[in-house]
């Protein structure tokens, strides 16, 4: 082979390696998108950004959102999108991200989410607030209702507050401590907590409908859908209670009534996962990962060390682990087959088909073209000098 066209071929596998490890194309890698078009704050976007390691998109409503963002937080998406919760922002997204939101969601938006998530391999961590007006009165349960019940889920948020007497940050019950205590199937997300505790900061109460009637599926685990589990609570400490009550102009309690004994003392579930088929995941939680008062990225709050960036992390790898398996679709078919003249016998045989979902080419074959390409790169070197 002649020098020159050594040297075509030493560009060719060298822009392939860049290409191939380059963050700047979302292509076939994970695309993770962090919802900005409701009014949330940024406040501990800067945590989330840094523990995931995928193609990073901002979904904002306009460029009035950008003013919010830090310059230096702004570069570290990879691409911003404008115009909100649009099909076309959603298009190659896997892992959406939607914080306590402080404004309601556009019907349209609605269905763009409903059109998103039918498909397979979707990871969504939605997050919600208590009825403290603080934060936009009750619209983030609001927004977080109507996005569950558009996509089929049981989880619901009440219009209440989860206050804990026990486990709070400096002595005021609304500073919930939540206890990251999950099922047994989801047990892998305490993994290298120290603590075991993440800042709720005014959470509000989550329930789950079962044959459309609330349930409490910590203090009920028997009656709960085998698909949802409980990842993080509240203590035995805690009660609910109301903020905005109908008579101050906010809306009724659905299941946890502060007058009723039977169901206002808890604990209450701070955080759920709901898993569907195709691989498709919701994550519930009553307080947030990024804006509101105070998320829950931070490592301490009122001198109580908590498990904040490692209990994401491994929540963001559990997600990664969903929307990269492949994809099994069940085949069932029915052949009948005549025995005699009088006997028919009817046989079902169910075939189950492995679809692998490409998730981008892994970081050591890039390294390797990229070594080819050096390697070339010097052969051309020698032979030039020669």
């Amino acid at each position: 082979m002649k020098a020159r066209q050594l040297g075509v071929l030493a560009v060719i596998l060298t822009i392939l390696a860049l290409t191939l490890g380059s963050p700047q194309s979302s292509g076939s890698m994970v695309v993770i998108a962090f919802d900005l078009s409701h009014r949330q704050s940024p406040k501990g976007l800067e945590v989330l950004v840094g523990l995931a390691p995928f193609y990073k998109v901002l979904i904002v409503s306009d460029e009035t959102d950008l003013e919010r963002v830090p310059p230096d937080l702004l570069k570290a998406f990879n691409e911003v999108r404008s115009g909100g919760l649009t099909a076309g922002n959603l298009r190659d997204v896997d892992i959406l991200l939607i914080g306590q939101p402080e404004a309601l969601i556009k019907a349209e938006e609605v269905e763009a989410l409903k059109t998103w998530f039918s498909r397979p391999n979707k990871a969504l961590w939605i997050a919600a607030d208590s009825d403290y007006p603080a934060q936009g009165s009750e619209k983030a349960q609001q927004f977080m209702n109507t996005v569950l019940e558009a996509l089929g889920s049981s989880i619901r948020i009440d219009y209440v507050s989860v206050e804990d007497y026990k486990e709070n940050a400096g002595g005021q019950a609304y500073r919930v401590t939540g206890l990251v205590d999950p099922s047994p199937e989801v047990s892998f997300l305490k993994s290298g907590l120290n603590y075991g505790k993440v800042l709720f900061h005014g959470p509000g109460g989550l329930f789950v409908l079962v044959q459309g009637k609330p349930v409490n599926p910590v203090k009920q685990p028997e009656l709960k859908p085998k698909n949802v589990y409980v990842v993080a609570r509240s203590s035995e400490n805690s009660k609910v209670v109301e903020n905005q009550p109908p008579e101050k102009g906010g809306l009724g309690a659905m299941f946890y009534d502060p007058l009723d004994d039977r169901v206002n003392t808890g604990p209450f579930p701070l955080m759920l996962i709901e898993v569907f088929p195709d691989n498709r995941v919701i994550i519930a939680s009553s307080e947030t990962m990024y804006g509101g008062y105070t998320p829950m990225t931070v490592t301490e709050y009122y001198r109580v060390p908590l498990d904040g960036p490692q209990f994401i992390s491994n929540l963001l790898s559990y997600m990664y682990s969903i929307v990269t398996q492949p994809v099994r679709v069940t085949e069932t078919k029915t052949l009948t087959e005549t025995k005699t003249e009088t006997m028919v016998t009817t046989k079902i045989e169910t075939t189950t088909t492995t679809v692998e979902k490409p998730v981008g080419v892994s970081t050591s074959v890039a390294a390797l073209i990229a070594v080819i390409a050096l390697v070339v790169g010097l052969a051309i070197s020698f032979l030039i000098r020669r």
